[in-house]
């Protein structure tokens, strides 16, 4: 199954023929126009190759410079239905996030295992329906949720997306769980943006740093901030989905504070799996508490 996100994040810096796709150009328009990018089309002697240009990253503000405090919970590849799945792990910091006072979760992608490479032995039906029953028993909790290559697996076989099938049955039960359409989200808190991204790692002997490579990435592209009615907002948090590897660390010549909370597969980032911000945005400075 072609992994339709990893082809998005390598477009951005290679050109390829419709051959290498492995898709229908169509399908991969309509996917790469759902993501915020133009296709740029050219011929290399005679052969046509495509790239792609990230446009205008989507925003949604939580709180503007009115408020100055923040904490929240990150969370990333949950693999919900895979059978590795760690479900009281999940259950367990969700407790204790809202025992801690935490009110907002944001979880960049994987909520569900999807179909690929036969990993899961659960129906999708099953899978939106386990991912139900847990996040139900947290109504403290508001959620901010992007799509993951794994969500994406499902579409790819004619399903609907589980995320969008799930955030209806919350909200049903009064649960505030927010679906975003895409890979690639900014947050404004307190002034200031959150992105949050399933990024594709393409380096495995890098995956601890893999984040920071990528805000370099921004950084070279100018998408290191975001503007909004005229007004410029800068990237200072970054929450990274897909590595597996639980990261928290401040990428000081950037100015961005780095979360990569790891997964909720037994057997892997058991030490923490879940990352919690807390502090204070004075005169866009960030003060960590």
């Amino acid at each position: 199954m072609v992994n339709l996100l990893h082809l998005c994040e390598v477009m951005t810096n290679c050109w390829l023929e419709e051959s290498e796709l492995r898709v229908p150009i169509e399908v991969f328009r309509k996917f790469a126009k759902r993501n915020n990018f133009i296709i740029e089309k050219k011929s290399f002697d005679g052969v046509i190759k495509y790239k792609l240009k990230r446009k205008k990253i989507p925003i949604h503000f939580i709180s503007g410079e009115e408020k100055t405090e923040f904490k929240f919970m990150d969370l990333a590849d949950l693999h919900i239905g895979n059978k590795k799945f760690d479900g009281k792990a999940l259950r367990n910091k969700l407790q204790s996030a809202v025992d801690g006072g935490i009110r907002v979760g944001f979880i960049a992608g994987d909520v569900f295992e999807g179909c690929i490479d036969g990993t899961t032995h659960t129906s999708y039906l099953e899978q939106v329906m386990l991912a139900y029953y847990i996040f139900r028993d947290y109504p403290q909790l508001t959620y901010y949720v992007i799509n993951g290559n794994h969500e994406y697996s499902f579409e790819q076989i004619g399903l609907p997306n589980p995320i969008r099938r799930l955030e209806a049955m919350l909200k049903e039960e009064g649960i505030k769980f927010h679906f975003f359409d895409v890979y690639l989200m900014d947050f404004v808190i307190c002034g200031v943006i959150k992105r949050v991204m399933h990024v594709e790692r393409q380096d495995f002997n890098k995956k601890r740093i893999f984040a920071a490579l990528k805000i370099k990435s921004f950084d070279e592209e100018g998408n290191l901030y975001n503007k909004f009615n005229g007004k410029i907002y800068q990237v200072r948090f970054f929450l990274v989905g897909h590595i597996h590897v639980n990261v928290q660390m401040y990428y000081a010549k950037k100015k961005v504070f780095i979360s990569q909370p790891g997964s909720f597969l037994k057997s892997e980032c058991v030490e923490e799996r879940a990352n919690i911000i807390r502090g204070r945005v004075i005169e866009n400075k960030i003060f960590m508490t």
